[in-house]
């Protein structure tokens, strides 16, 4: 079964022939998805990073938030905006280029619910590695960027463990991710006097609840 799989090209699955990318990229799908061998415990941690470790991300930004200063309330907006600008690139990529999920094409196991929709670029992954790029590129949340990017690749490795995205899905965030922060960082500038009145609207909103 496994040799028949990776006879089958990904990006084409008419194409009469499947390049080496395509190749390796469904050899490193087979040796990530989970077996049917796979212990149920390594499956329920798999499932809960693949769906709910991405909730981490807004509640310590909304913690950052509340507790720092106008300087990192800039910088976590930054950072929200080069998530949403990596995004917007990924739905770009995803209708110029859909690509299927692996059970789309009846491939490895399926073991998360997703709808069969085109799976490359991963949105999760895209959202940890454009937030880690962007923090990288701040002065308050350097400390952020590694661990963040940390984070995202093993939410994607849990994501192809599952079987719902082929490791090319992840690594396709990169770019996606990358070119959302550096645009939030050009648009830096331009922003700034929105991100300043943000942060003095949640001073004034919240005045009254933190003063002694």
């Amino acid at each position: 079964m496994l040799r028949g799989w990776l006879l089958k090209p990904i990006f084409n699955p008419t194409a009469g022939t499947a390049t080496s990318s395509m190749m390796d990229n469904l050899k490193l799908f087979a040796l990530i998805n989970a077996s049917s061998n796979t212990p149920h415990w390594q499956l329920a941690i798999a499932v809960w990073i693949a769906q709910w470790l991405i909730w981490c991300v807004p509640l310590a930004m909304a913690a950052a938030w509340v507790r720092g200063d106008d300087e990192d309330r800039s910088n976590l907006l930054e950072m929200l905006v080069a998530a949403l600008f990596a995004l917007g690139l990924a739905q770009v990529v995803t209708h110029a280029w859909p690509q299927p999920r692996p059970f789309m094409l009846h491939l490895g196991r399926q073991l998360l619910a997703h709808d069969a929709d085109p799976g490359l670029p991963s949105d999760h992954v895209t959202v940890f590695w454009s937030i880690a790029a962007a923090a990288l590129a701040g002065t308050r949340f350097r400390p952020w960027g590694l661990v963040l990017f940390s984070l995202g690749l093993l939410v994607g490795w849990s994501r192809v463990f599952l079987g719902i995205h082929f490791p090319l899905d992840v690594l396709a965030a990169l770019p996606a991710s990358a070119a959302g922060a550096m645009l939030a960082r050009a648009l830096r500038a331009q922003l700034w006097p929105v991100y300043a009145l943000a942060s003095r609207t949640w001073d004034r909103a919240a005045h009254p609840f933190t003063r002694r």
